[in-house]
């Protein structure tokens, strides 16, 4: 393959014998044939050649050379200059008229080709440039993206025309320094950007990369996907960095499987009205936070992709039933919120809520599955206090909270005192954590009264909170937390090992050898299979047998999960400690559920005890009771016996313990031995 085609203007014979000698051996295409006359009167544009290799003679030729130059730059057609040796002015003149090298009189062969490579060299390394620099300059027209570069040592900032249509902005905005951009970025970002771009110019991150908002010229936030890549020296250090910018705002500001606004566009959208009404008298707009209620469950029962689905067309529905006004937004998984932007009187919140529940809570088919929802709704109008959407979308948190809490398919409106009731439960639960580790909790004991000899027979373990700075915390305030949040689990523990602890306390005082401690246990305590293990080591490190203690559950605990709880209770059976059924009569109860559970007593709820007088069939609850009782050999405690005719009529029917504010109320370490302490007197006296 030749190198090249060189194009030869030399009109003496050896002259031109000596270039055909130098370049010959089919290294070149070297060409003769050409004259002046016609390369002057070539207009076509084309290149004629790869070189130009001119004898000159005289300054004329000079003409020649920027006539040439008129046609074709040096980068196009270089020409290498053959001059009589000597000819110092006549070099200068033709150099400076266009010419690119040149060689003296006589032709050396080594040098003529050293000087056409190193031309043909320059003008291919030119060609490549070019080249590349049109396929970039192709690429960033053809992308979506916008390019920037800056120069580090004098601040300099370049972004292409697609970074400023991509901003509403042009040229002349003066986008000049990096300080013009970071202008421009969001105070909430701009610290954030200037961090990731220090640690990648540094070295610590391999690119930058980063997502933030910038005012466009239209004066509102969009958002952009910010890479870069920086160029570094021999010590590594940058001295520029380059990238691309590329607008994010529909995906960052859009749920992808709705097409729906997002949080972000809520949030934003929120601020902008509440800062609009801020100069009205009275706020005039409000929020509605939805979920669909029992998720979790169509979940596990269908699957994400059918909830996805199902999320798809109820959202479709709602924005069916809105106004042009109202905006939908999709929070996240299952949480969507309406934003009403003028409300004309206060009930237009409910009114709203109305509608979509109504369009919502519609059948939906999905292939062969049908499902029937319905949504748990909470709303709260603005206020002056409202100062961000994030105090707005809080209240209506509080709501919704609340509507799930009261079993779904509820509409709550927000007001101040849900707030109170939210910060005072957080504010519980973050203590409960760090209770156990005070020592803040205590026992006291409720007395077990034997109703046949009326002598004590044993108490129930009650765990009380004596917070430090509260003072003592009702149970209802935060056993429901502790259920919740799992606290219940070591905290059950706890008791548990307490109970053992105490009650082997008591027996050794030789009061009452037969005395029993109930402990109550929590569903939660029941999920997983440590509740054996537990209770074989607190009796262990309690020195307390296993008889002495018993354990109650309720009968909604034993039907969460009845299989995995009967082999719970078997263990724990097989441990020697007795078991009760509390609150029984209010659940399951059922001949066949007494017949399986391994259990030896049951707990009348007080509901049945302060029934017996005051209605009869509380009285034949009470007896249906106490005969299921005997049919399967198991003792019966009565809860909540408040007076003398209580107690009469459960003495009547064969109950054989019974416990309440009649036989005292809950009591202290103390108290509990100076009321033992009383019996063995009374026991003493007696057989005296």
């Amino acid at each position: 393959m030749l190198d090249g085609h060189i194009l030869c203007l030399v009109d003496d014979d050896a002259e031109r014998a000596a270039v055909e000698a130098a370049l010959g051996a089919g290294r070149y295409d070297v060409d003769f044939t050409a004259t002046r006359e016609e390369l002057g009167a070539d207009k076509s544009g084309d290149i004629p050649a790869d070189l130009l290799l001119l004898r000159v003679r005289s300054m004329a030729d000079g003409d020649f050379i920027r006539a040439l130059r008129q046609q074709h730059d040096s980068d196009q057609l270089p020409v290498v200059l053959l001059i009589e040796n000597g000819a110092e002015a006549l070099v200068e003149h033709c150099l400076a008229s266009g010419g690119d090298d040149f060689l003296t009189l006589p032709i050396h062969g080594t040098e003529l080709l050293a000087r056409i490579r190193s031309q043909l060299s320059r003008v291919r390394a030119i060609a490549a440039t070019r080249l590349e620099r049109e396929r970039f300059a192709l690429a960033v027209a053809g992308s979506s993206d916008g390019i920037w570069d800056l120069t580090l040592d004098n601040d300099a900032l370049f972004m292409s025309t697609r970074c400023f249509d991509l901003l509403g902005r042009s040229g002349e905005d003066g986008f000049k320094r990096l300080d013009d951009w970071l202008a421009i970025i969001h105070p909430d970002d701009v610290d954030q950007f200037q961090v990731e771009l220090r640690n990648h110019l540094e070295g610590i991150t391999l690119s930058l990369q980063m997502e933030c908002r910038m005012l466009h010229k239209n004066q509102t936030y969009r958002w952009f996907l910010v890479r870069g890549t920086g160029q570094r020296n021999a010590t590594g250090k940058a001295f520029r960095i380059a990238g691309s910018l590329t607008d994010i705002s529909e995906r960052k500001l859009t749920d992808a499987m709705t097409g729906l606004p997002n949080r972000i566009v809520l949030y934003d959208r929120l601020n902008q009205t509440i800062v609009k009404n801020r100069r009205k008298a009275s706020a005039n707009f409000g929020i509605i936070l939805l979920q669909i209620d029992r998720y979790e469950t169509m979940r596990e029962a269908y699957g994400q992709v059918f909830c996805d689905a199902v999320q798809k067309v109820v959202a479709q529905r709602l924005v069916g039933t809105l106004r042009t006004t109202d905006t939908l937004t999709i929070m996240g998984e299952n949480t969507m919120c309406i934003l009403l932007d003028v409300m004309r009187d206060d009930t237009d919140l409910v009114r709203v809520a109305h509608r979509v529940r109504a369009a919502a809570e519609e059948p939906i088919t999905l292939g062969d599955e049908s499902v029937l929802l319905s949504l748990s709704i909470g709303m709260a109008q603005a206020q002056a206090h409202h100062q961000s959407a994030e105090d707005l979308i809080r209240d209506a948190t509080a709501a919704l909270n609340k509507a799930r809490a009261e079993g779904g398919g509820q509409e709550v409106v927000f007001d101040p005192d849900m707030q109170r009731r939210a910060r005072d439960r957080l504010r519980i639960e973050a203590e409960l954590h760090l209770a156990l580790k005070r020592e803040e909790l205590l026992l006291l004991y409720q007395p077990i009264i034997d109703l046949n000899s009326g002598r004590l027979a044993g108490f129930e373990a009650l765990v009380r909170w004596q917070h430090a700075q509260r003072g003592m915390i009702s149970p209802m305030d935060f056993i429901p937390i502790a259920e919740e949040t799992g606290l219940i689990v070591p905290i059950g523990t706890w008791v548990v090992q307490e109970a053992c602890r105490q009650g082997r306390a008591w027996i050794e005082q030789g009061l009452i050898p037969d005395l029993f401690i109930s402990v109550n246990v929590s569903s939660r305590q029941l999920d997983g299979p440590a509740l054996p293990e537990i209770v074989r080591q607190a009796l262990r490190q309690g020195g307390l047998p296993a008889q002495h203690l018993k354990l109650e559950i309720t009968e909604s605990a034993v039907m969460r999960d009845f299989e995995l709880t009967m082999k719970l209770l078997k263990r724990l059976k097989e441990i020697g400690v007795g078991l009760s059924l509390d609150d029984f009569g209010t659940g399951y109860s059922s001949l066949s559920l007494l017949r399986r559970l391994p259990v030896d007593t049951l707990k009348v709820d007080r509901s049945f005890v302060t029934a017996m007088t005051t209605d009869a069939s509380g009285v034949k609850m009470v007896e249906a009771i106490l005969q299921l009782a005997k049919l399967f050999g198991l003792k019966v405690v009565a809860e909540g016996i408040e007076h003398e005719e209580e107690e009469r009529l459960l003495k009547e029917r064969g109950c054989e313990f019974g416990q309440g504010w009649r036989y005292g109320k809950p009591l202290s370490v103390d108290a509990c031995l100076e009321l033992m302490r009383s019996e063995d007197m009374g026991a003493k006296r007696v057989a005296r």
